[in-house]
């Protein structure tokens, strides 16, 4: 079973505005509500992709409630804890006229001390028949910094893979854990490192020491629409064209899941880079949540520009 983990879920509202700008009045010309947070975001990803998983986490209130009865309908098997408050929501907003893309979030519900021990018990009791975590995005108030690296561990004792794509304090515990695949934004990772990641040279000579934590494939984004791929077998820069790409919205969590199904498959280092990438591309080609189907991200595997650094 593969389990995603969503400690901050949340209903994403997405609203396409042509021309939108802020202090004025608009008409949405396309707006859609659907189950949102990393985790959750691959579990839709893996299902389109034909994976089975279970998505666990914190959910709350009515929010909480549309959240889980979204992701059975989609056959996605659920294992939250329930907790009080109210799950939440984010907002996002498509300018298709100037390729604009504007993002609000909330915070999301409180944690308790007693409600973590609750979770704890939950992820140690699904880890027995998991054979892969992937772990991702905020955390909501209450939740320990290092909670990832600890989940990390769980697996790690019973030589359980796992994903982390997160940011902040909490990668960073991550890293110390030695997941077996790291997926971060240059942009927070500059925040954290307090060192500038815009120039290749100097993204390379940070994300080279991760793999000396035990992690076996890091992902960095490049840019808006590359990424460098730190893998086993070397370092690689995978570019996409961006004259093609309409919202990036979820194309991260789409690479994600092509990472994940890439591993699932036993696919090659080179052919995995280009499967995720190419899982990414369909996704940002249009405006809406998730990939068309397989054979849609298929086509984009060929033109994915894949150059090996070293």
């Amino acid at each position: 079973m593969i389990l995603t983990v969503t400690l901050n879920p949340a209903v994403d509202e997405e609203y396409v505005v042509p021309e939108f700008r802020p202090g004025g009045w608009f008409r949405a010309t396309k707006s859609s509500r659907s189950p949102g947070g990393k985790g959750i975001n691959v579990s839709t990803l893996l299902a389109q992709f034909g994976y089975t998983s279970t998505a666990m986490g914190f959910l709350a209130g009515f929010n909480g409630e549309y959240i889980r009865n979204a992701l059975r309908a989609s056959r996605i098997t659920t294992n939250f804890v329930h907790i009080p408050g109210e799950t939440r929501t984010n907002v996002y907003i498509i300018d298709d006229t100037g390729h604009v893309e504007t993002g609000i979030s909330e915070a999301g519900p409180s944690v308790t001390p007693e409600v973590m021990e609750r979770l704890r018990k939950v992820y140690r009791r699904i880890l027995q028949r998991t054979r892969m975590v992937i772990l991702g995005g905020s955390l909501p108030p209450g939740v320990p910094e290092d909670i990832f690296a600890e989940f990390v561990l769980l697996a790690r004792e019973k030589g359980i893979p796992t994903l982390v794509d997160a940011a902040g304090p909490p990668l960073m515990a991550a890293l110390e854990a030695g997941p077996t695949v790291v997926k971060a934004d240059h942009r927070f990772m500059s925040k954290v490192m307090g060192r500038s990641l815009t120039s290749l040279d100097n993204l390379i000579d940070v994300v080279s020491g991760f793999q000396a934590k035990g992690v076996e494939w890091a992902v960095v984004s490049y840019r808006t629409y590359g990424n460098v791929f730190f893998s086993p077998d070397g370092i690689y820069l995978a570019l996409a064209d961006r004259k093609s790409v309409r919202s990036i919205f979820s194309a991260s969590d789409a690479l994600l899941a092509g990472l994940v199904v890439a591993r699932e498959e036993g696919m090659a280092t080179e052919e995995t880079i280009r499967f995720a990438m190419a899982s990414a591309w369909e996704c940002a080609a249009h405006v809406g949540k998730g990939i068309q189907n397989r054979k849609a991200v298929e086509g984009f595997i060929p033109l994915v520009e894949l150059e090996h650094l070293s």
